[in-house]
C-alpha cells in the first residue's frame, strides 16, 4: 500500500476518520457542517404531513453524500456514542460536535431568511423549533422517554448497519434514514422527533425558542447514545480505540492506549507515516499476516517489518526489532 493512500473501510461507514493533521480531516469538518446545515433547513421547513418523510430521506441523502468523506455522522449523539464505544477518537469527536452545532445554527439562520414571517429571536414557534408548542400533549417525563426511545432506535441502527461487521455497505445511509422516518412517524407527533442535539441547539441559538425544554431533549439523546453503545459493546465488543481493547489486541502500553483513544494515532513504532489511523494499522496487519512470506504470531507488525516485507526499496534498519517476536528460518 502506498504510504500516502487513504484507507477507507467501506463496510463501516461511521468509523472512518483521518489524522487531524491531514487535509482529509479539514474537509471532513466542512462536510459535517454543510451536511447538518442543509439537513436543518430541509427538516425545519417541511410540512407537518411530510415531516417524517422529508427528514428521513434528507438524512439518508446527506449521509450518502458525506459517508466516504467524514463518515456521515451529522449528529452529535452519534459522534458521542461512537467515541464512548471506542470507534472514534476524542479530538475528532470534539471538532465534529462543534462543527455539527455550527452547521445547525447556520441552517436555522438561513431558514429565518427563507420562511415568510420568521425572524431572529422570534421566540417559540420558529421554524424547526422544539418548544412547548410542539410538546403540548405530554409531560416532561414522557418527552424524555420518547426522545430516548427514538434516539436509541436510530443509533442502534447506526451500529448494526454502519459499524458492525459484516456491514451493509451502500445501503447503510438509506436504512438510517428509514429509521428516522419510522421514529418521526411515531413519536414525532409528541416531541417533533429531534433525535439530534444539533437540531435542538440550532433553532435555540437563532430563534431563542424552547428555553425550558431544550435540556430534556439533549439529556435524553445522550442517554440513548450511551445505552446504544453499551448494548453494542455487550453483544459485539468495544471498538479498537477502547483502551481495554487496544491493550489486548494491539499489545499497547496503557499510556499508548489512552493516547490512541484521544488522538486516533497508533504509536510511532506501528505507523508507516504520521497520518496512519487505526484502520490503516488493522488493514496493514491483516495484509501482513496473510502474506506467504510471513509466519509471524498474531499482533500488529512494526512499521519496519511492513516496509521490509513490501519492497526491497523500502527496507531499512529496525530500531524496535524487540517489540514483537520475529520469525527465523531453520
Amino acid at each position: 500500500m502506498p504510504e500516502t493512500a487513504d484507507t477507507v473501510d467501506k463496510e463501516t461507514t461511521f468509523t472512518n476518520y483521518k489524522s487531524v493533521l491531514s487535509k482529509q480531516f479539514a474537509v471532513s469538518l466542512v462536510v459535517e457542517c454543510v451536511g447538518v446545515m442543509f439537513f436543518q433547513i430541509l427538516g425545519a421547513t417541511a410540512t407537518k404531513e411530510m415531516g417524517p418523510f422529508v427528514n428521513g430521506f434528507a438524512l439518508a441523502v446527506w449521509i450518502y453524500t458525506a459517508a466516504n468523506i467524514s463518515g456521515g455522522h451529522l449528529n452529535p449523539a452519534v459522534t458521542f456514542s461512537v467515541f464512548i464505544c471506542g470507534f472514534f477518537p476524542l479530538i475528532h469527536s470534539l471538532f465534529y460536535v462543534a462543527l455539527q452545532v455550527v452547521g445547525a445554527i447556520i441552517g436555522s439562520w438561513v431558514t429565518s431568511a427563507l420562511v415568510p414571517g420568521a425572524h431572529v429571536n422570534m421566540g417559540d414557534g420558529g421554524p424547526g423549533c422544539f418548544d412547548r408548542g410542539v410538546v403540548n400533549q405530554i409531560n416532561d417525563g414522557q418527552l424524555f422517554g420518547w426522545e430516548l426511545v427514538m434516539t436509541f432506535t436510530l443509533i442502534s441502527c447506526v451500529y448494526a448497519c454502519g459499524i458492525a461487521k459484516p456491514g451493509h455497505g451502500s445501503h447503510t445511509p438509506l436504512v438510517v434514514g428509514l429509521a428516522l422516518l419510522c421514529c418521526a412517524g411515531s413519536g414525532g407527533q409528541y416531541t417533533g422527533a429531534a433525535l439530534n442535539p444539533a437540531r435542538v441547539l440550532g433553532p435555540l441559538a437563532i430563534f431563542s425558542c424552547g428555553k425550558d425544554v431544550w435540556w430534556i431533549y439533549i439529556v435524553a439523546q445522550l442517554a440513548a447514545a450511551l445505552l446504544a453503545c453499551s448494548l453494542f459493546a455487550f453483544v459485539s465488543g468495544a471498538g479498537p480505540l477502547n483502551p481495554f481493547t487496544s491493550t489486548r489486541t494491539l499489545r499497547l502500553r496503557w499510556h499508548e492506549a489512552i493516547w490512541l483513544m484521544i488522538s486516533g494515532l497508533p504509536p510511532k513504532r506501528l505507523r508507516v507515516n504520521d497520518k496512519d489511523n487505526i484502520t490503516d494499522l488493522i488493514t496493514r496487519e491483516a495484509s501482513f499476516h496473510a502474506s506467504p512470506a510471513s509466519n509471524m504470531p498474531p499482533g500488529p507488525p512494526t512499521s519496519t517489518q511492513v516496509a521490509a516485507s513490501a519492497s526491497p526499496r523500502r527496507r531499512r534498519p529496525d530500531p524496535m526489532a524487540s517489540v514483537l517476536p520475529t520469525s527465523r528460518s531453520p
